[in-house]
């Protein structure tokens, strides 16, 4: 009896790996497209319109003392739009802002 239940598992073993080698693989999701940013009086913008995942828009601020800074907005899904501003209005958005996604 203990040979036919070694067997058996190592039969329904060699059947689940074939099953697993022949039906395909789960679709892939599409990344983020139509992804577009835009700036207005120091604040970044991104937003995508098709595919699945996210995107935040990331923007590059200089003051007017020369300091510098990178700040991101959060991570929204596809169809909403990222935000981000910098930290005064004695910061300027330099040059345009970008976008990142994930997903």
């Amino acid at each position: 009896m203990r040979a036919r239940t070694v067997l058996t598992r190592l039969a329904t073993v060699g059947l689940l790996s074939a099953a697993a080698a022949v039906l395909p693989a789960a679709a892939a999701q599409a990344a983020p497209t139509g992804c577009t940013t835009y700036a207005n009086l120091g604040t970044g913008y991104a937003t995508c319109t098709g595919g699945t995942g996210e995107v935040r828009v990331v923007i590059h601020c200089v003051s007017v003392w020369g300091d510098e800074t990178v700040r991101s907005g959060p991570f929204v899904p596809v169809g909403q739009t990222s935000a981000v501003s910098c930290p005064s209005s004695t910061w300027s958005l330099q040059p345009d802002p970008w976008y990142v996604t994930r997903g």
